[in-house]
């Protein structure tokens, strides 16, 4: 592993594009203080539609700026936790950041007492504007005083210190020790497990490396519990000063989705989903003669020696063919991706594991990764680049008020993406074999990680949840206990559950993201509908499709959802995709068979 500064250039990121110096961005963050002055000073009371009109616009441009700031000074830290200086810049913008919060708190509470006659006139005569004022009105009964909301604002750093502090016990303070399995060194860290040594096929590695990073987990499980439950307990009293019936309604506001719905989404995969994933433990265990199936083999591919190497110029190939139906412009952009440095591929000392992308209004998106040359890696990036591109159409079509889509919907694009391309390449395939690779990786790369590992998490959440909103005081013990019970739940006794297992839990930061893991269900519902109309469909479908990217946050996820053709009000579309999961696995059970895999 690598140093930061000792990578090649061209695996990173052109992040200099946002800022090209610690002097330009501190002068931007001093225009940025002098905006929010200005505002403050000129809108004290809003007396026409084009006053509001104005307000917007400017409130707007403030958003705007506060975005390329604040994407630059935390995706910095993302890639390099080591760097002192990043970790103290991205400090630093927080600190000021919750001082520019607090003096335009004021705004939307103004706005929202606004008289109602004016509001109506403004979202008939500035449409673009229509489905924030509509969130502005919708949530203004939550609204507390003019001094209530500034203080709130003037804690937001408070706030948000629990991401920072998990952050920081996790890639700071978690220290794993290599060590030796036969002759050959192993290189235990976050990125080497959960990208090589968690699906290593040789038995007694695999399950050795997961007892050693469990372990290390393990001796940090107290301190990190006791910042996740501070957090929870920090969203509930939100939840309540503002006068929301639960936390779960004070989150799920932020959504835009009712609570039915989203009650609905872990039900449903809980009761449907289990017994196919169960099918499929049990096939890993017949594939690789295991005596007993373990949580530890549960990343096991179904044939490791057959994933080609990919390199990213191969990958890109891939990428740009695969999805080539979304037509011309969506390549282009795709091609810009890789051309223009959009995205940040190295493995270097301090990079945070996963993948994400962000994109910052008035910039090209950012993605970053960690590719490792294997062809599940095209899949990841291509996700990605979903992102990406949805990021990239929004920004241009909608103003900065308007751009980001509810997070119960943002999955969407990007789920599409991930599943185009493998419907892409089992198209491609020459043989069984192939055939095999490509539906176990949409099994084990796409939905297991996007409708089993997050659905976990999110039965996993709602639990805390519930027990916090009824006033239970909750401990390390109880998170282990909780995660426990829902691996149990699920996996029944298809897979023993062994020492470490239980804290899964401490492996993501979804948690701190508000209602966040149950979302990717939706967004790979609606993106296994898409892919199959991108795939299969008309032009007509694909056009529809970019037209759904541009709208962004204009309209409410399951507005967007219909727009796409996608009714999220009912269970229907989601159990029909755990249907053609189901078919994804029982297909792969008789392939193995017919190649004569089982042992």
């Amino acid at each position: 592993m690598k140093k930061r500064y000792e990578v090649d250039i061209d695996e990173t990121w052109a992040i200099e594009e946002l800022f090209e110096s610690d002097e330009v961005f501190l002068d931007s963050l001093e225009e940025l203080k002098k905006l929010s002055n200005d505002f403050a000073n000129k809108y004290k009371s809003l007396n026409s539609t084009e006053e509001i009109f104005e307000a917007l616009k400017a409130y707007g441009e403030i958003a705007a700026l506060t975005d390329r700031l604040g994407t630059f000074a935390s995706i910095t830290t993302e890639v390099d936790t080591s760097d002192a200086n990043v970790m103290k810049r991205f400090a630093n913008f927080v600190n000021e950041m919750s001082k520019i919060d607090a003096n335009l708190s004021f705004f939307e509470s103004m706005l929202a007492k606004t008289d109602t006659s004016l509001l109506e006139e403004a979202k008939k005569n500035h449409s673009e504007y229509k489905y924030y004022l509509e969130r502005v009105i919708a949530n203004s009964k939550y609204l507390l005083s003019d001094e209530s909301e500034k203080v709130l604002a003037n804690l937001l750093p408070t706030f948000d210190a629990p991401y920072k502090s998990y952050s920081d016990i996790r890639y700071g303070d978690m220290d794993f020790e290599d060590f030796e399995y036969e002759g050959e060194k192993i290189v235990l860290n976050h990125n080497t497990f959960e990208e090589f040594l968690e699906a290593d096929p040789r038995d007694d590695l695999r399950r050795e490396a997961f007892d050693r990073y469990h372990k290390e987990l393990g001796k940090y499980q107290n301190s990190d519990a006791s910042v996740y439950i501070n957090h929870v307990e920090n969203e509930k009293r939100l939840a309540d000063i503002r006068g929301y019936d639960s936390v779960f309604d004070y989150l799920l506001s932020r959504q835009d989705v009712d609570r039915e719905i989203y009650e609905n989404h872990i039900n449903i995969i809980m009761d449907e989903l289990a017994p196919h994933m169960r099918k499929y433990a049990k096939i890993i265990q017949k594939v690789y003669g295991l005596d007993e199936m373990t949580y530890a083999d549960l990343k096991l591919s179904i044939d490791p020696e057959y994933e080609p190497e990919v390199s990213i110029k191969q990958a890109r190939a891939y990428i740009v063919e695969g999805l080539s139906n979304l037509g011309e412009e969506y390549v282009n952009v795709l091609n810009r991706a890789f051309d223009e440095r959009w995205i940040d591929y190295a493995q270097n000392i301090g990079k945070r594991t996963g993948a994400f992308a962000t994109g910052p209004y008035g910039s090209h998106p950012f993605i970053m990764t960690t590719y490792n040359n294997k062809m599940s890696q095209v899949m990841t990036l291509a996700h990605e680049l979903g992102h990406a591109c949805q990021f990239y159409y929004s920004n241009n079509n909608q103003n900065a008020l308007n751009n980001d889509m509810s997070m119960y919907f943002v999955e969407a694009p990007s789920t599409a993406n991930e599943i185009t391309m493998e419907r892409f390449l089992l198209n491609k395939a020459k043989d069984d074999r192939e055939k095999l690779w490509v539906l176990s990786t949409m099994i084990s790369k796409t939905y297991y990680h996007n409708f089993v590992t997050h659905f976990i998490e999110a039965a996993f959440q709602r639990e805390v949840y519930r027990k916090v909103e009824a006033g239970e005081n909750l401990s390390t013990i109880d998170l282990n206990e909780i995660f426990k019970e829902k691996l149990e739940e699920f996996w029944g006794d298809s897979v023993k559950l062994v020492n470490g297992s239980e804290l899964t839990w401490m492996r993501q930061p979804h948690y701190y993201m508000g209602l966040y893991s149950y979302t990717y269900s939706a967004g790979l519902t609606v993106g296994t509908v898409i892919s199959d109309k991108i795939v299969n469909g008309s032009d007509k479908d694909r056009k529809n499709w970019i037209e759904v990217l541009k709208l962004g946050g204009s309209v409410s996820p399951i507005e967007l959802a219909n727009a796409a053709g996608v009714d999220m009000t009912t269970t229907k579309s989601i159990s029909e995709t755990i249907k053609f999961i189901g078919s994804l696995i029982d297909q792969i059970d008789e392939l193995a068979k017919k190649l004569g895999m089982y042992k």
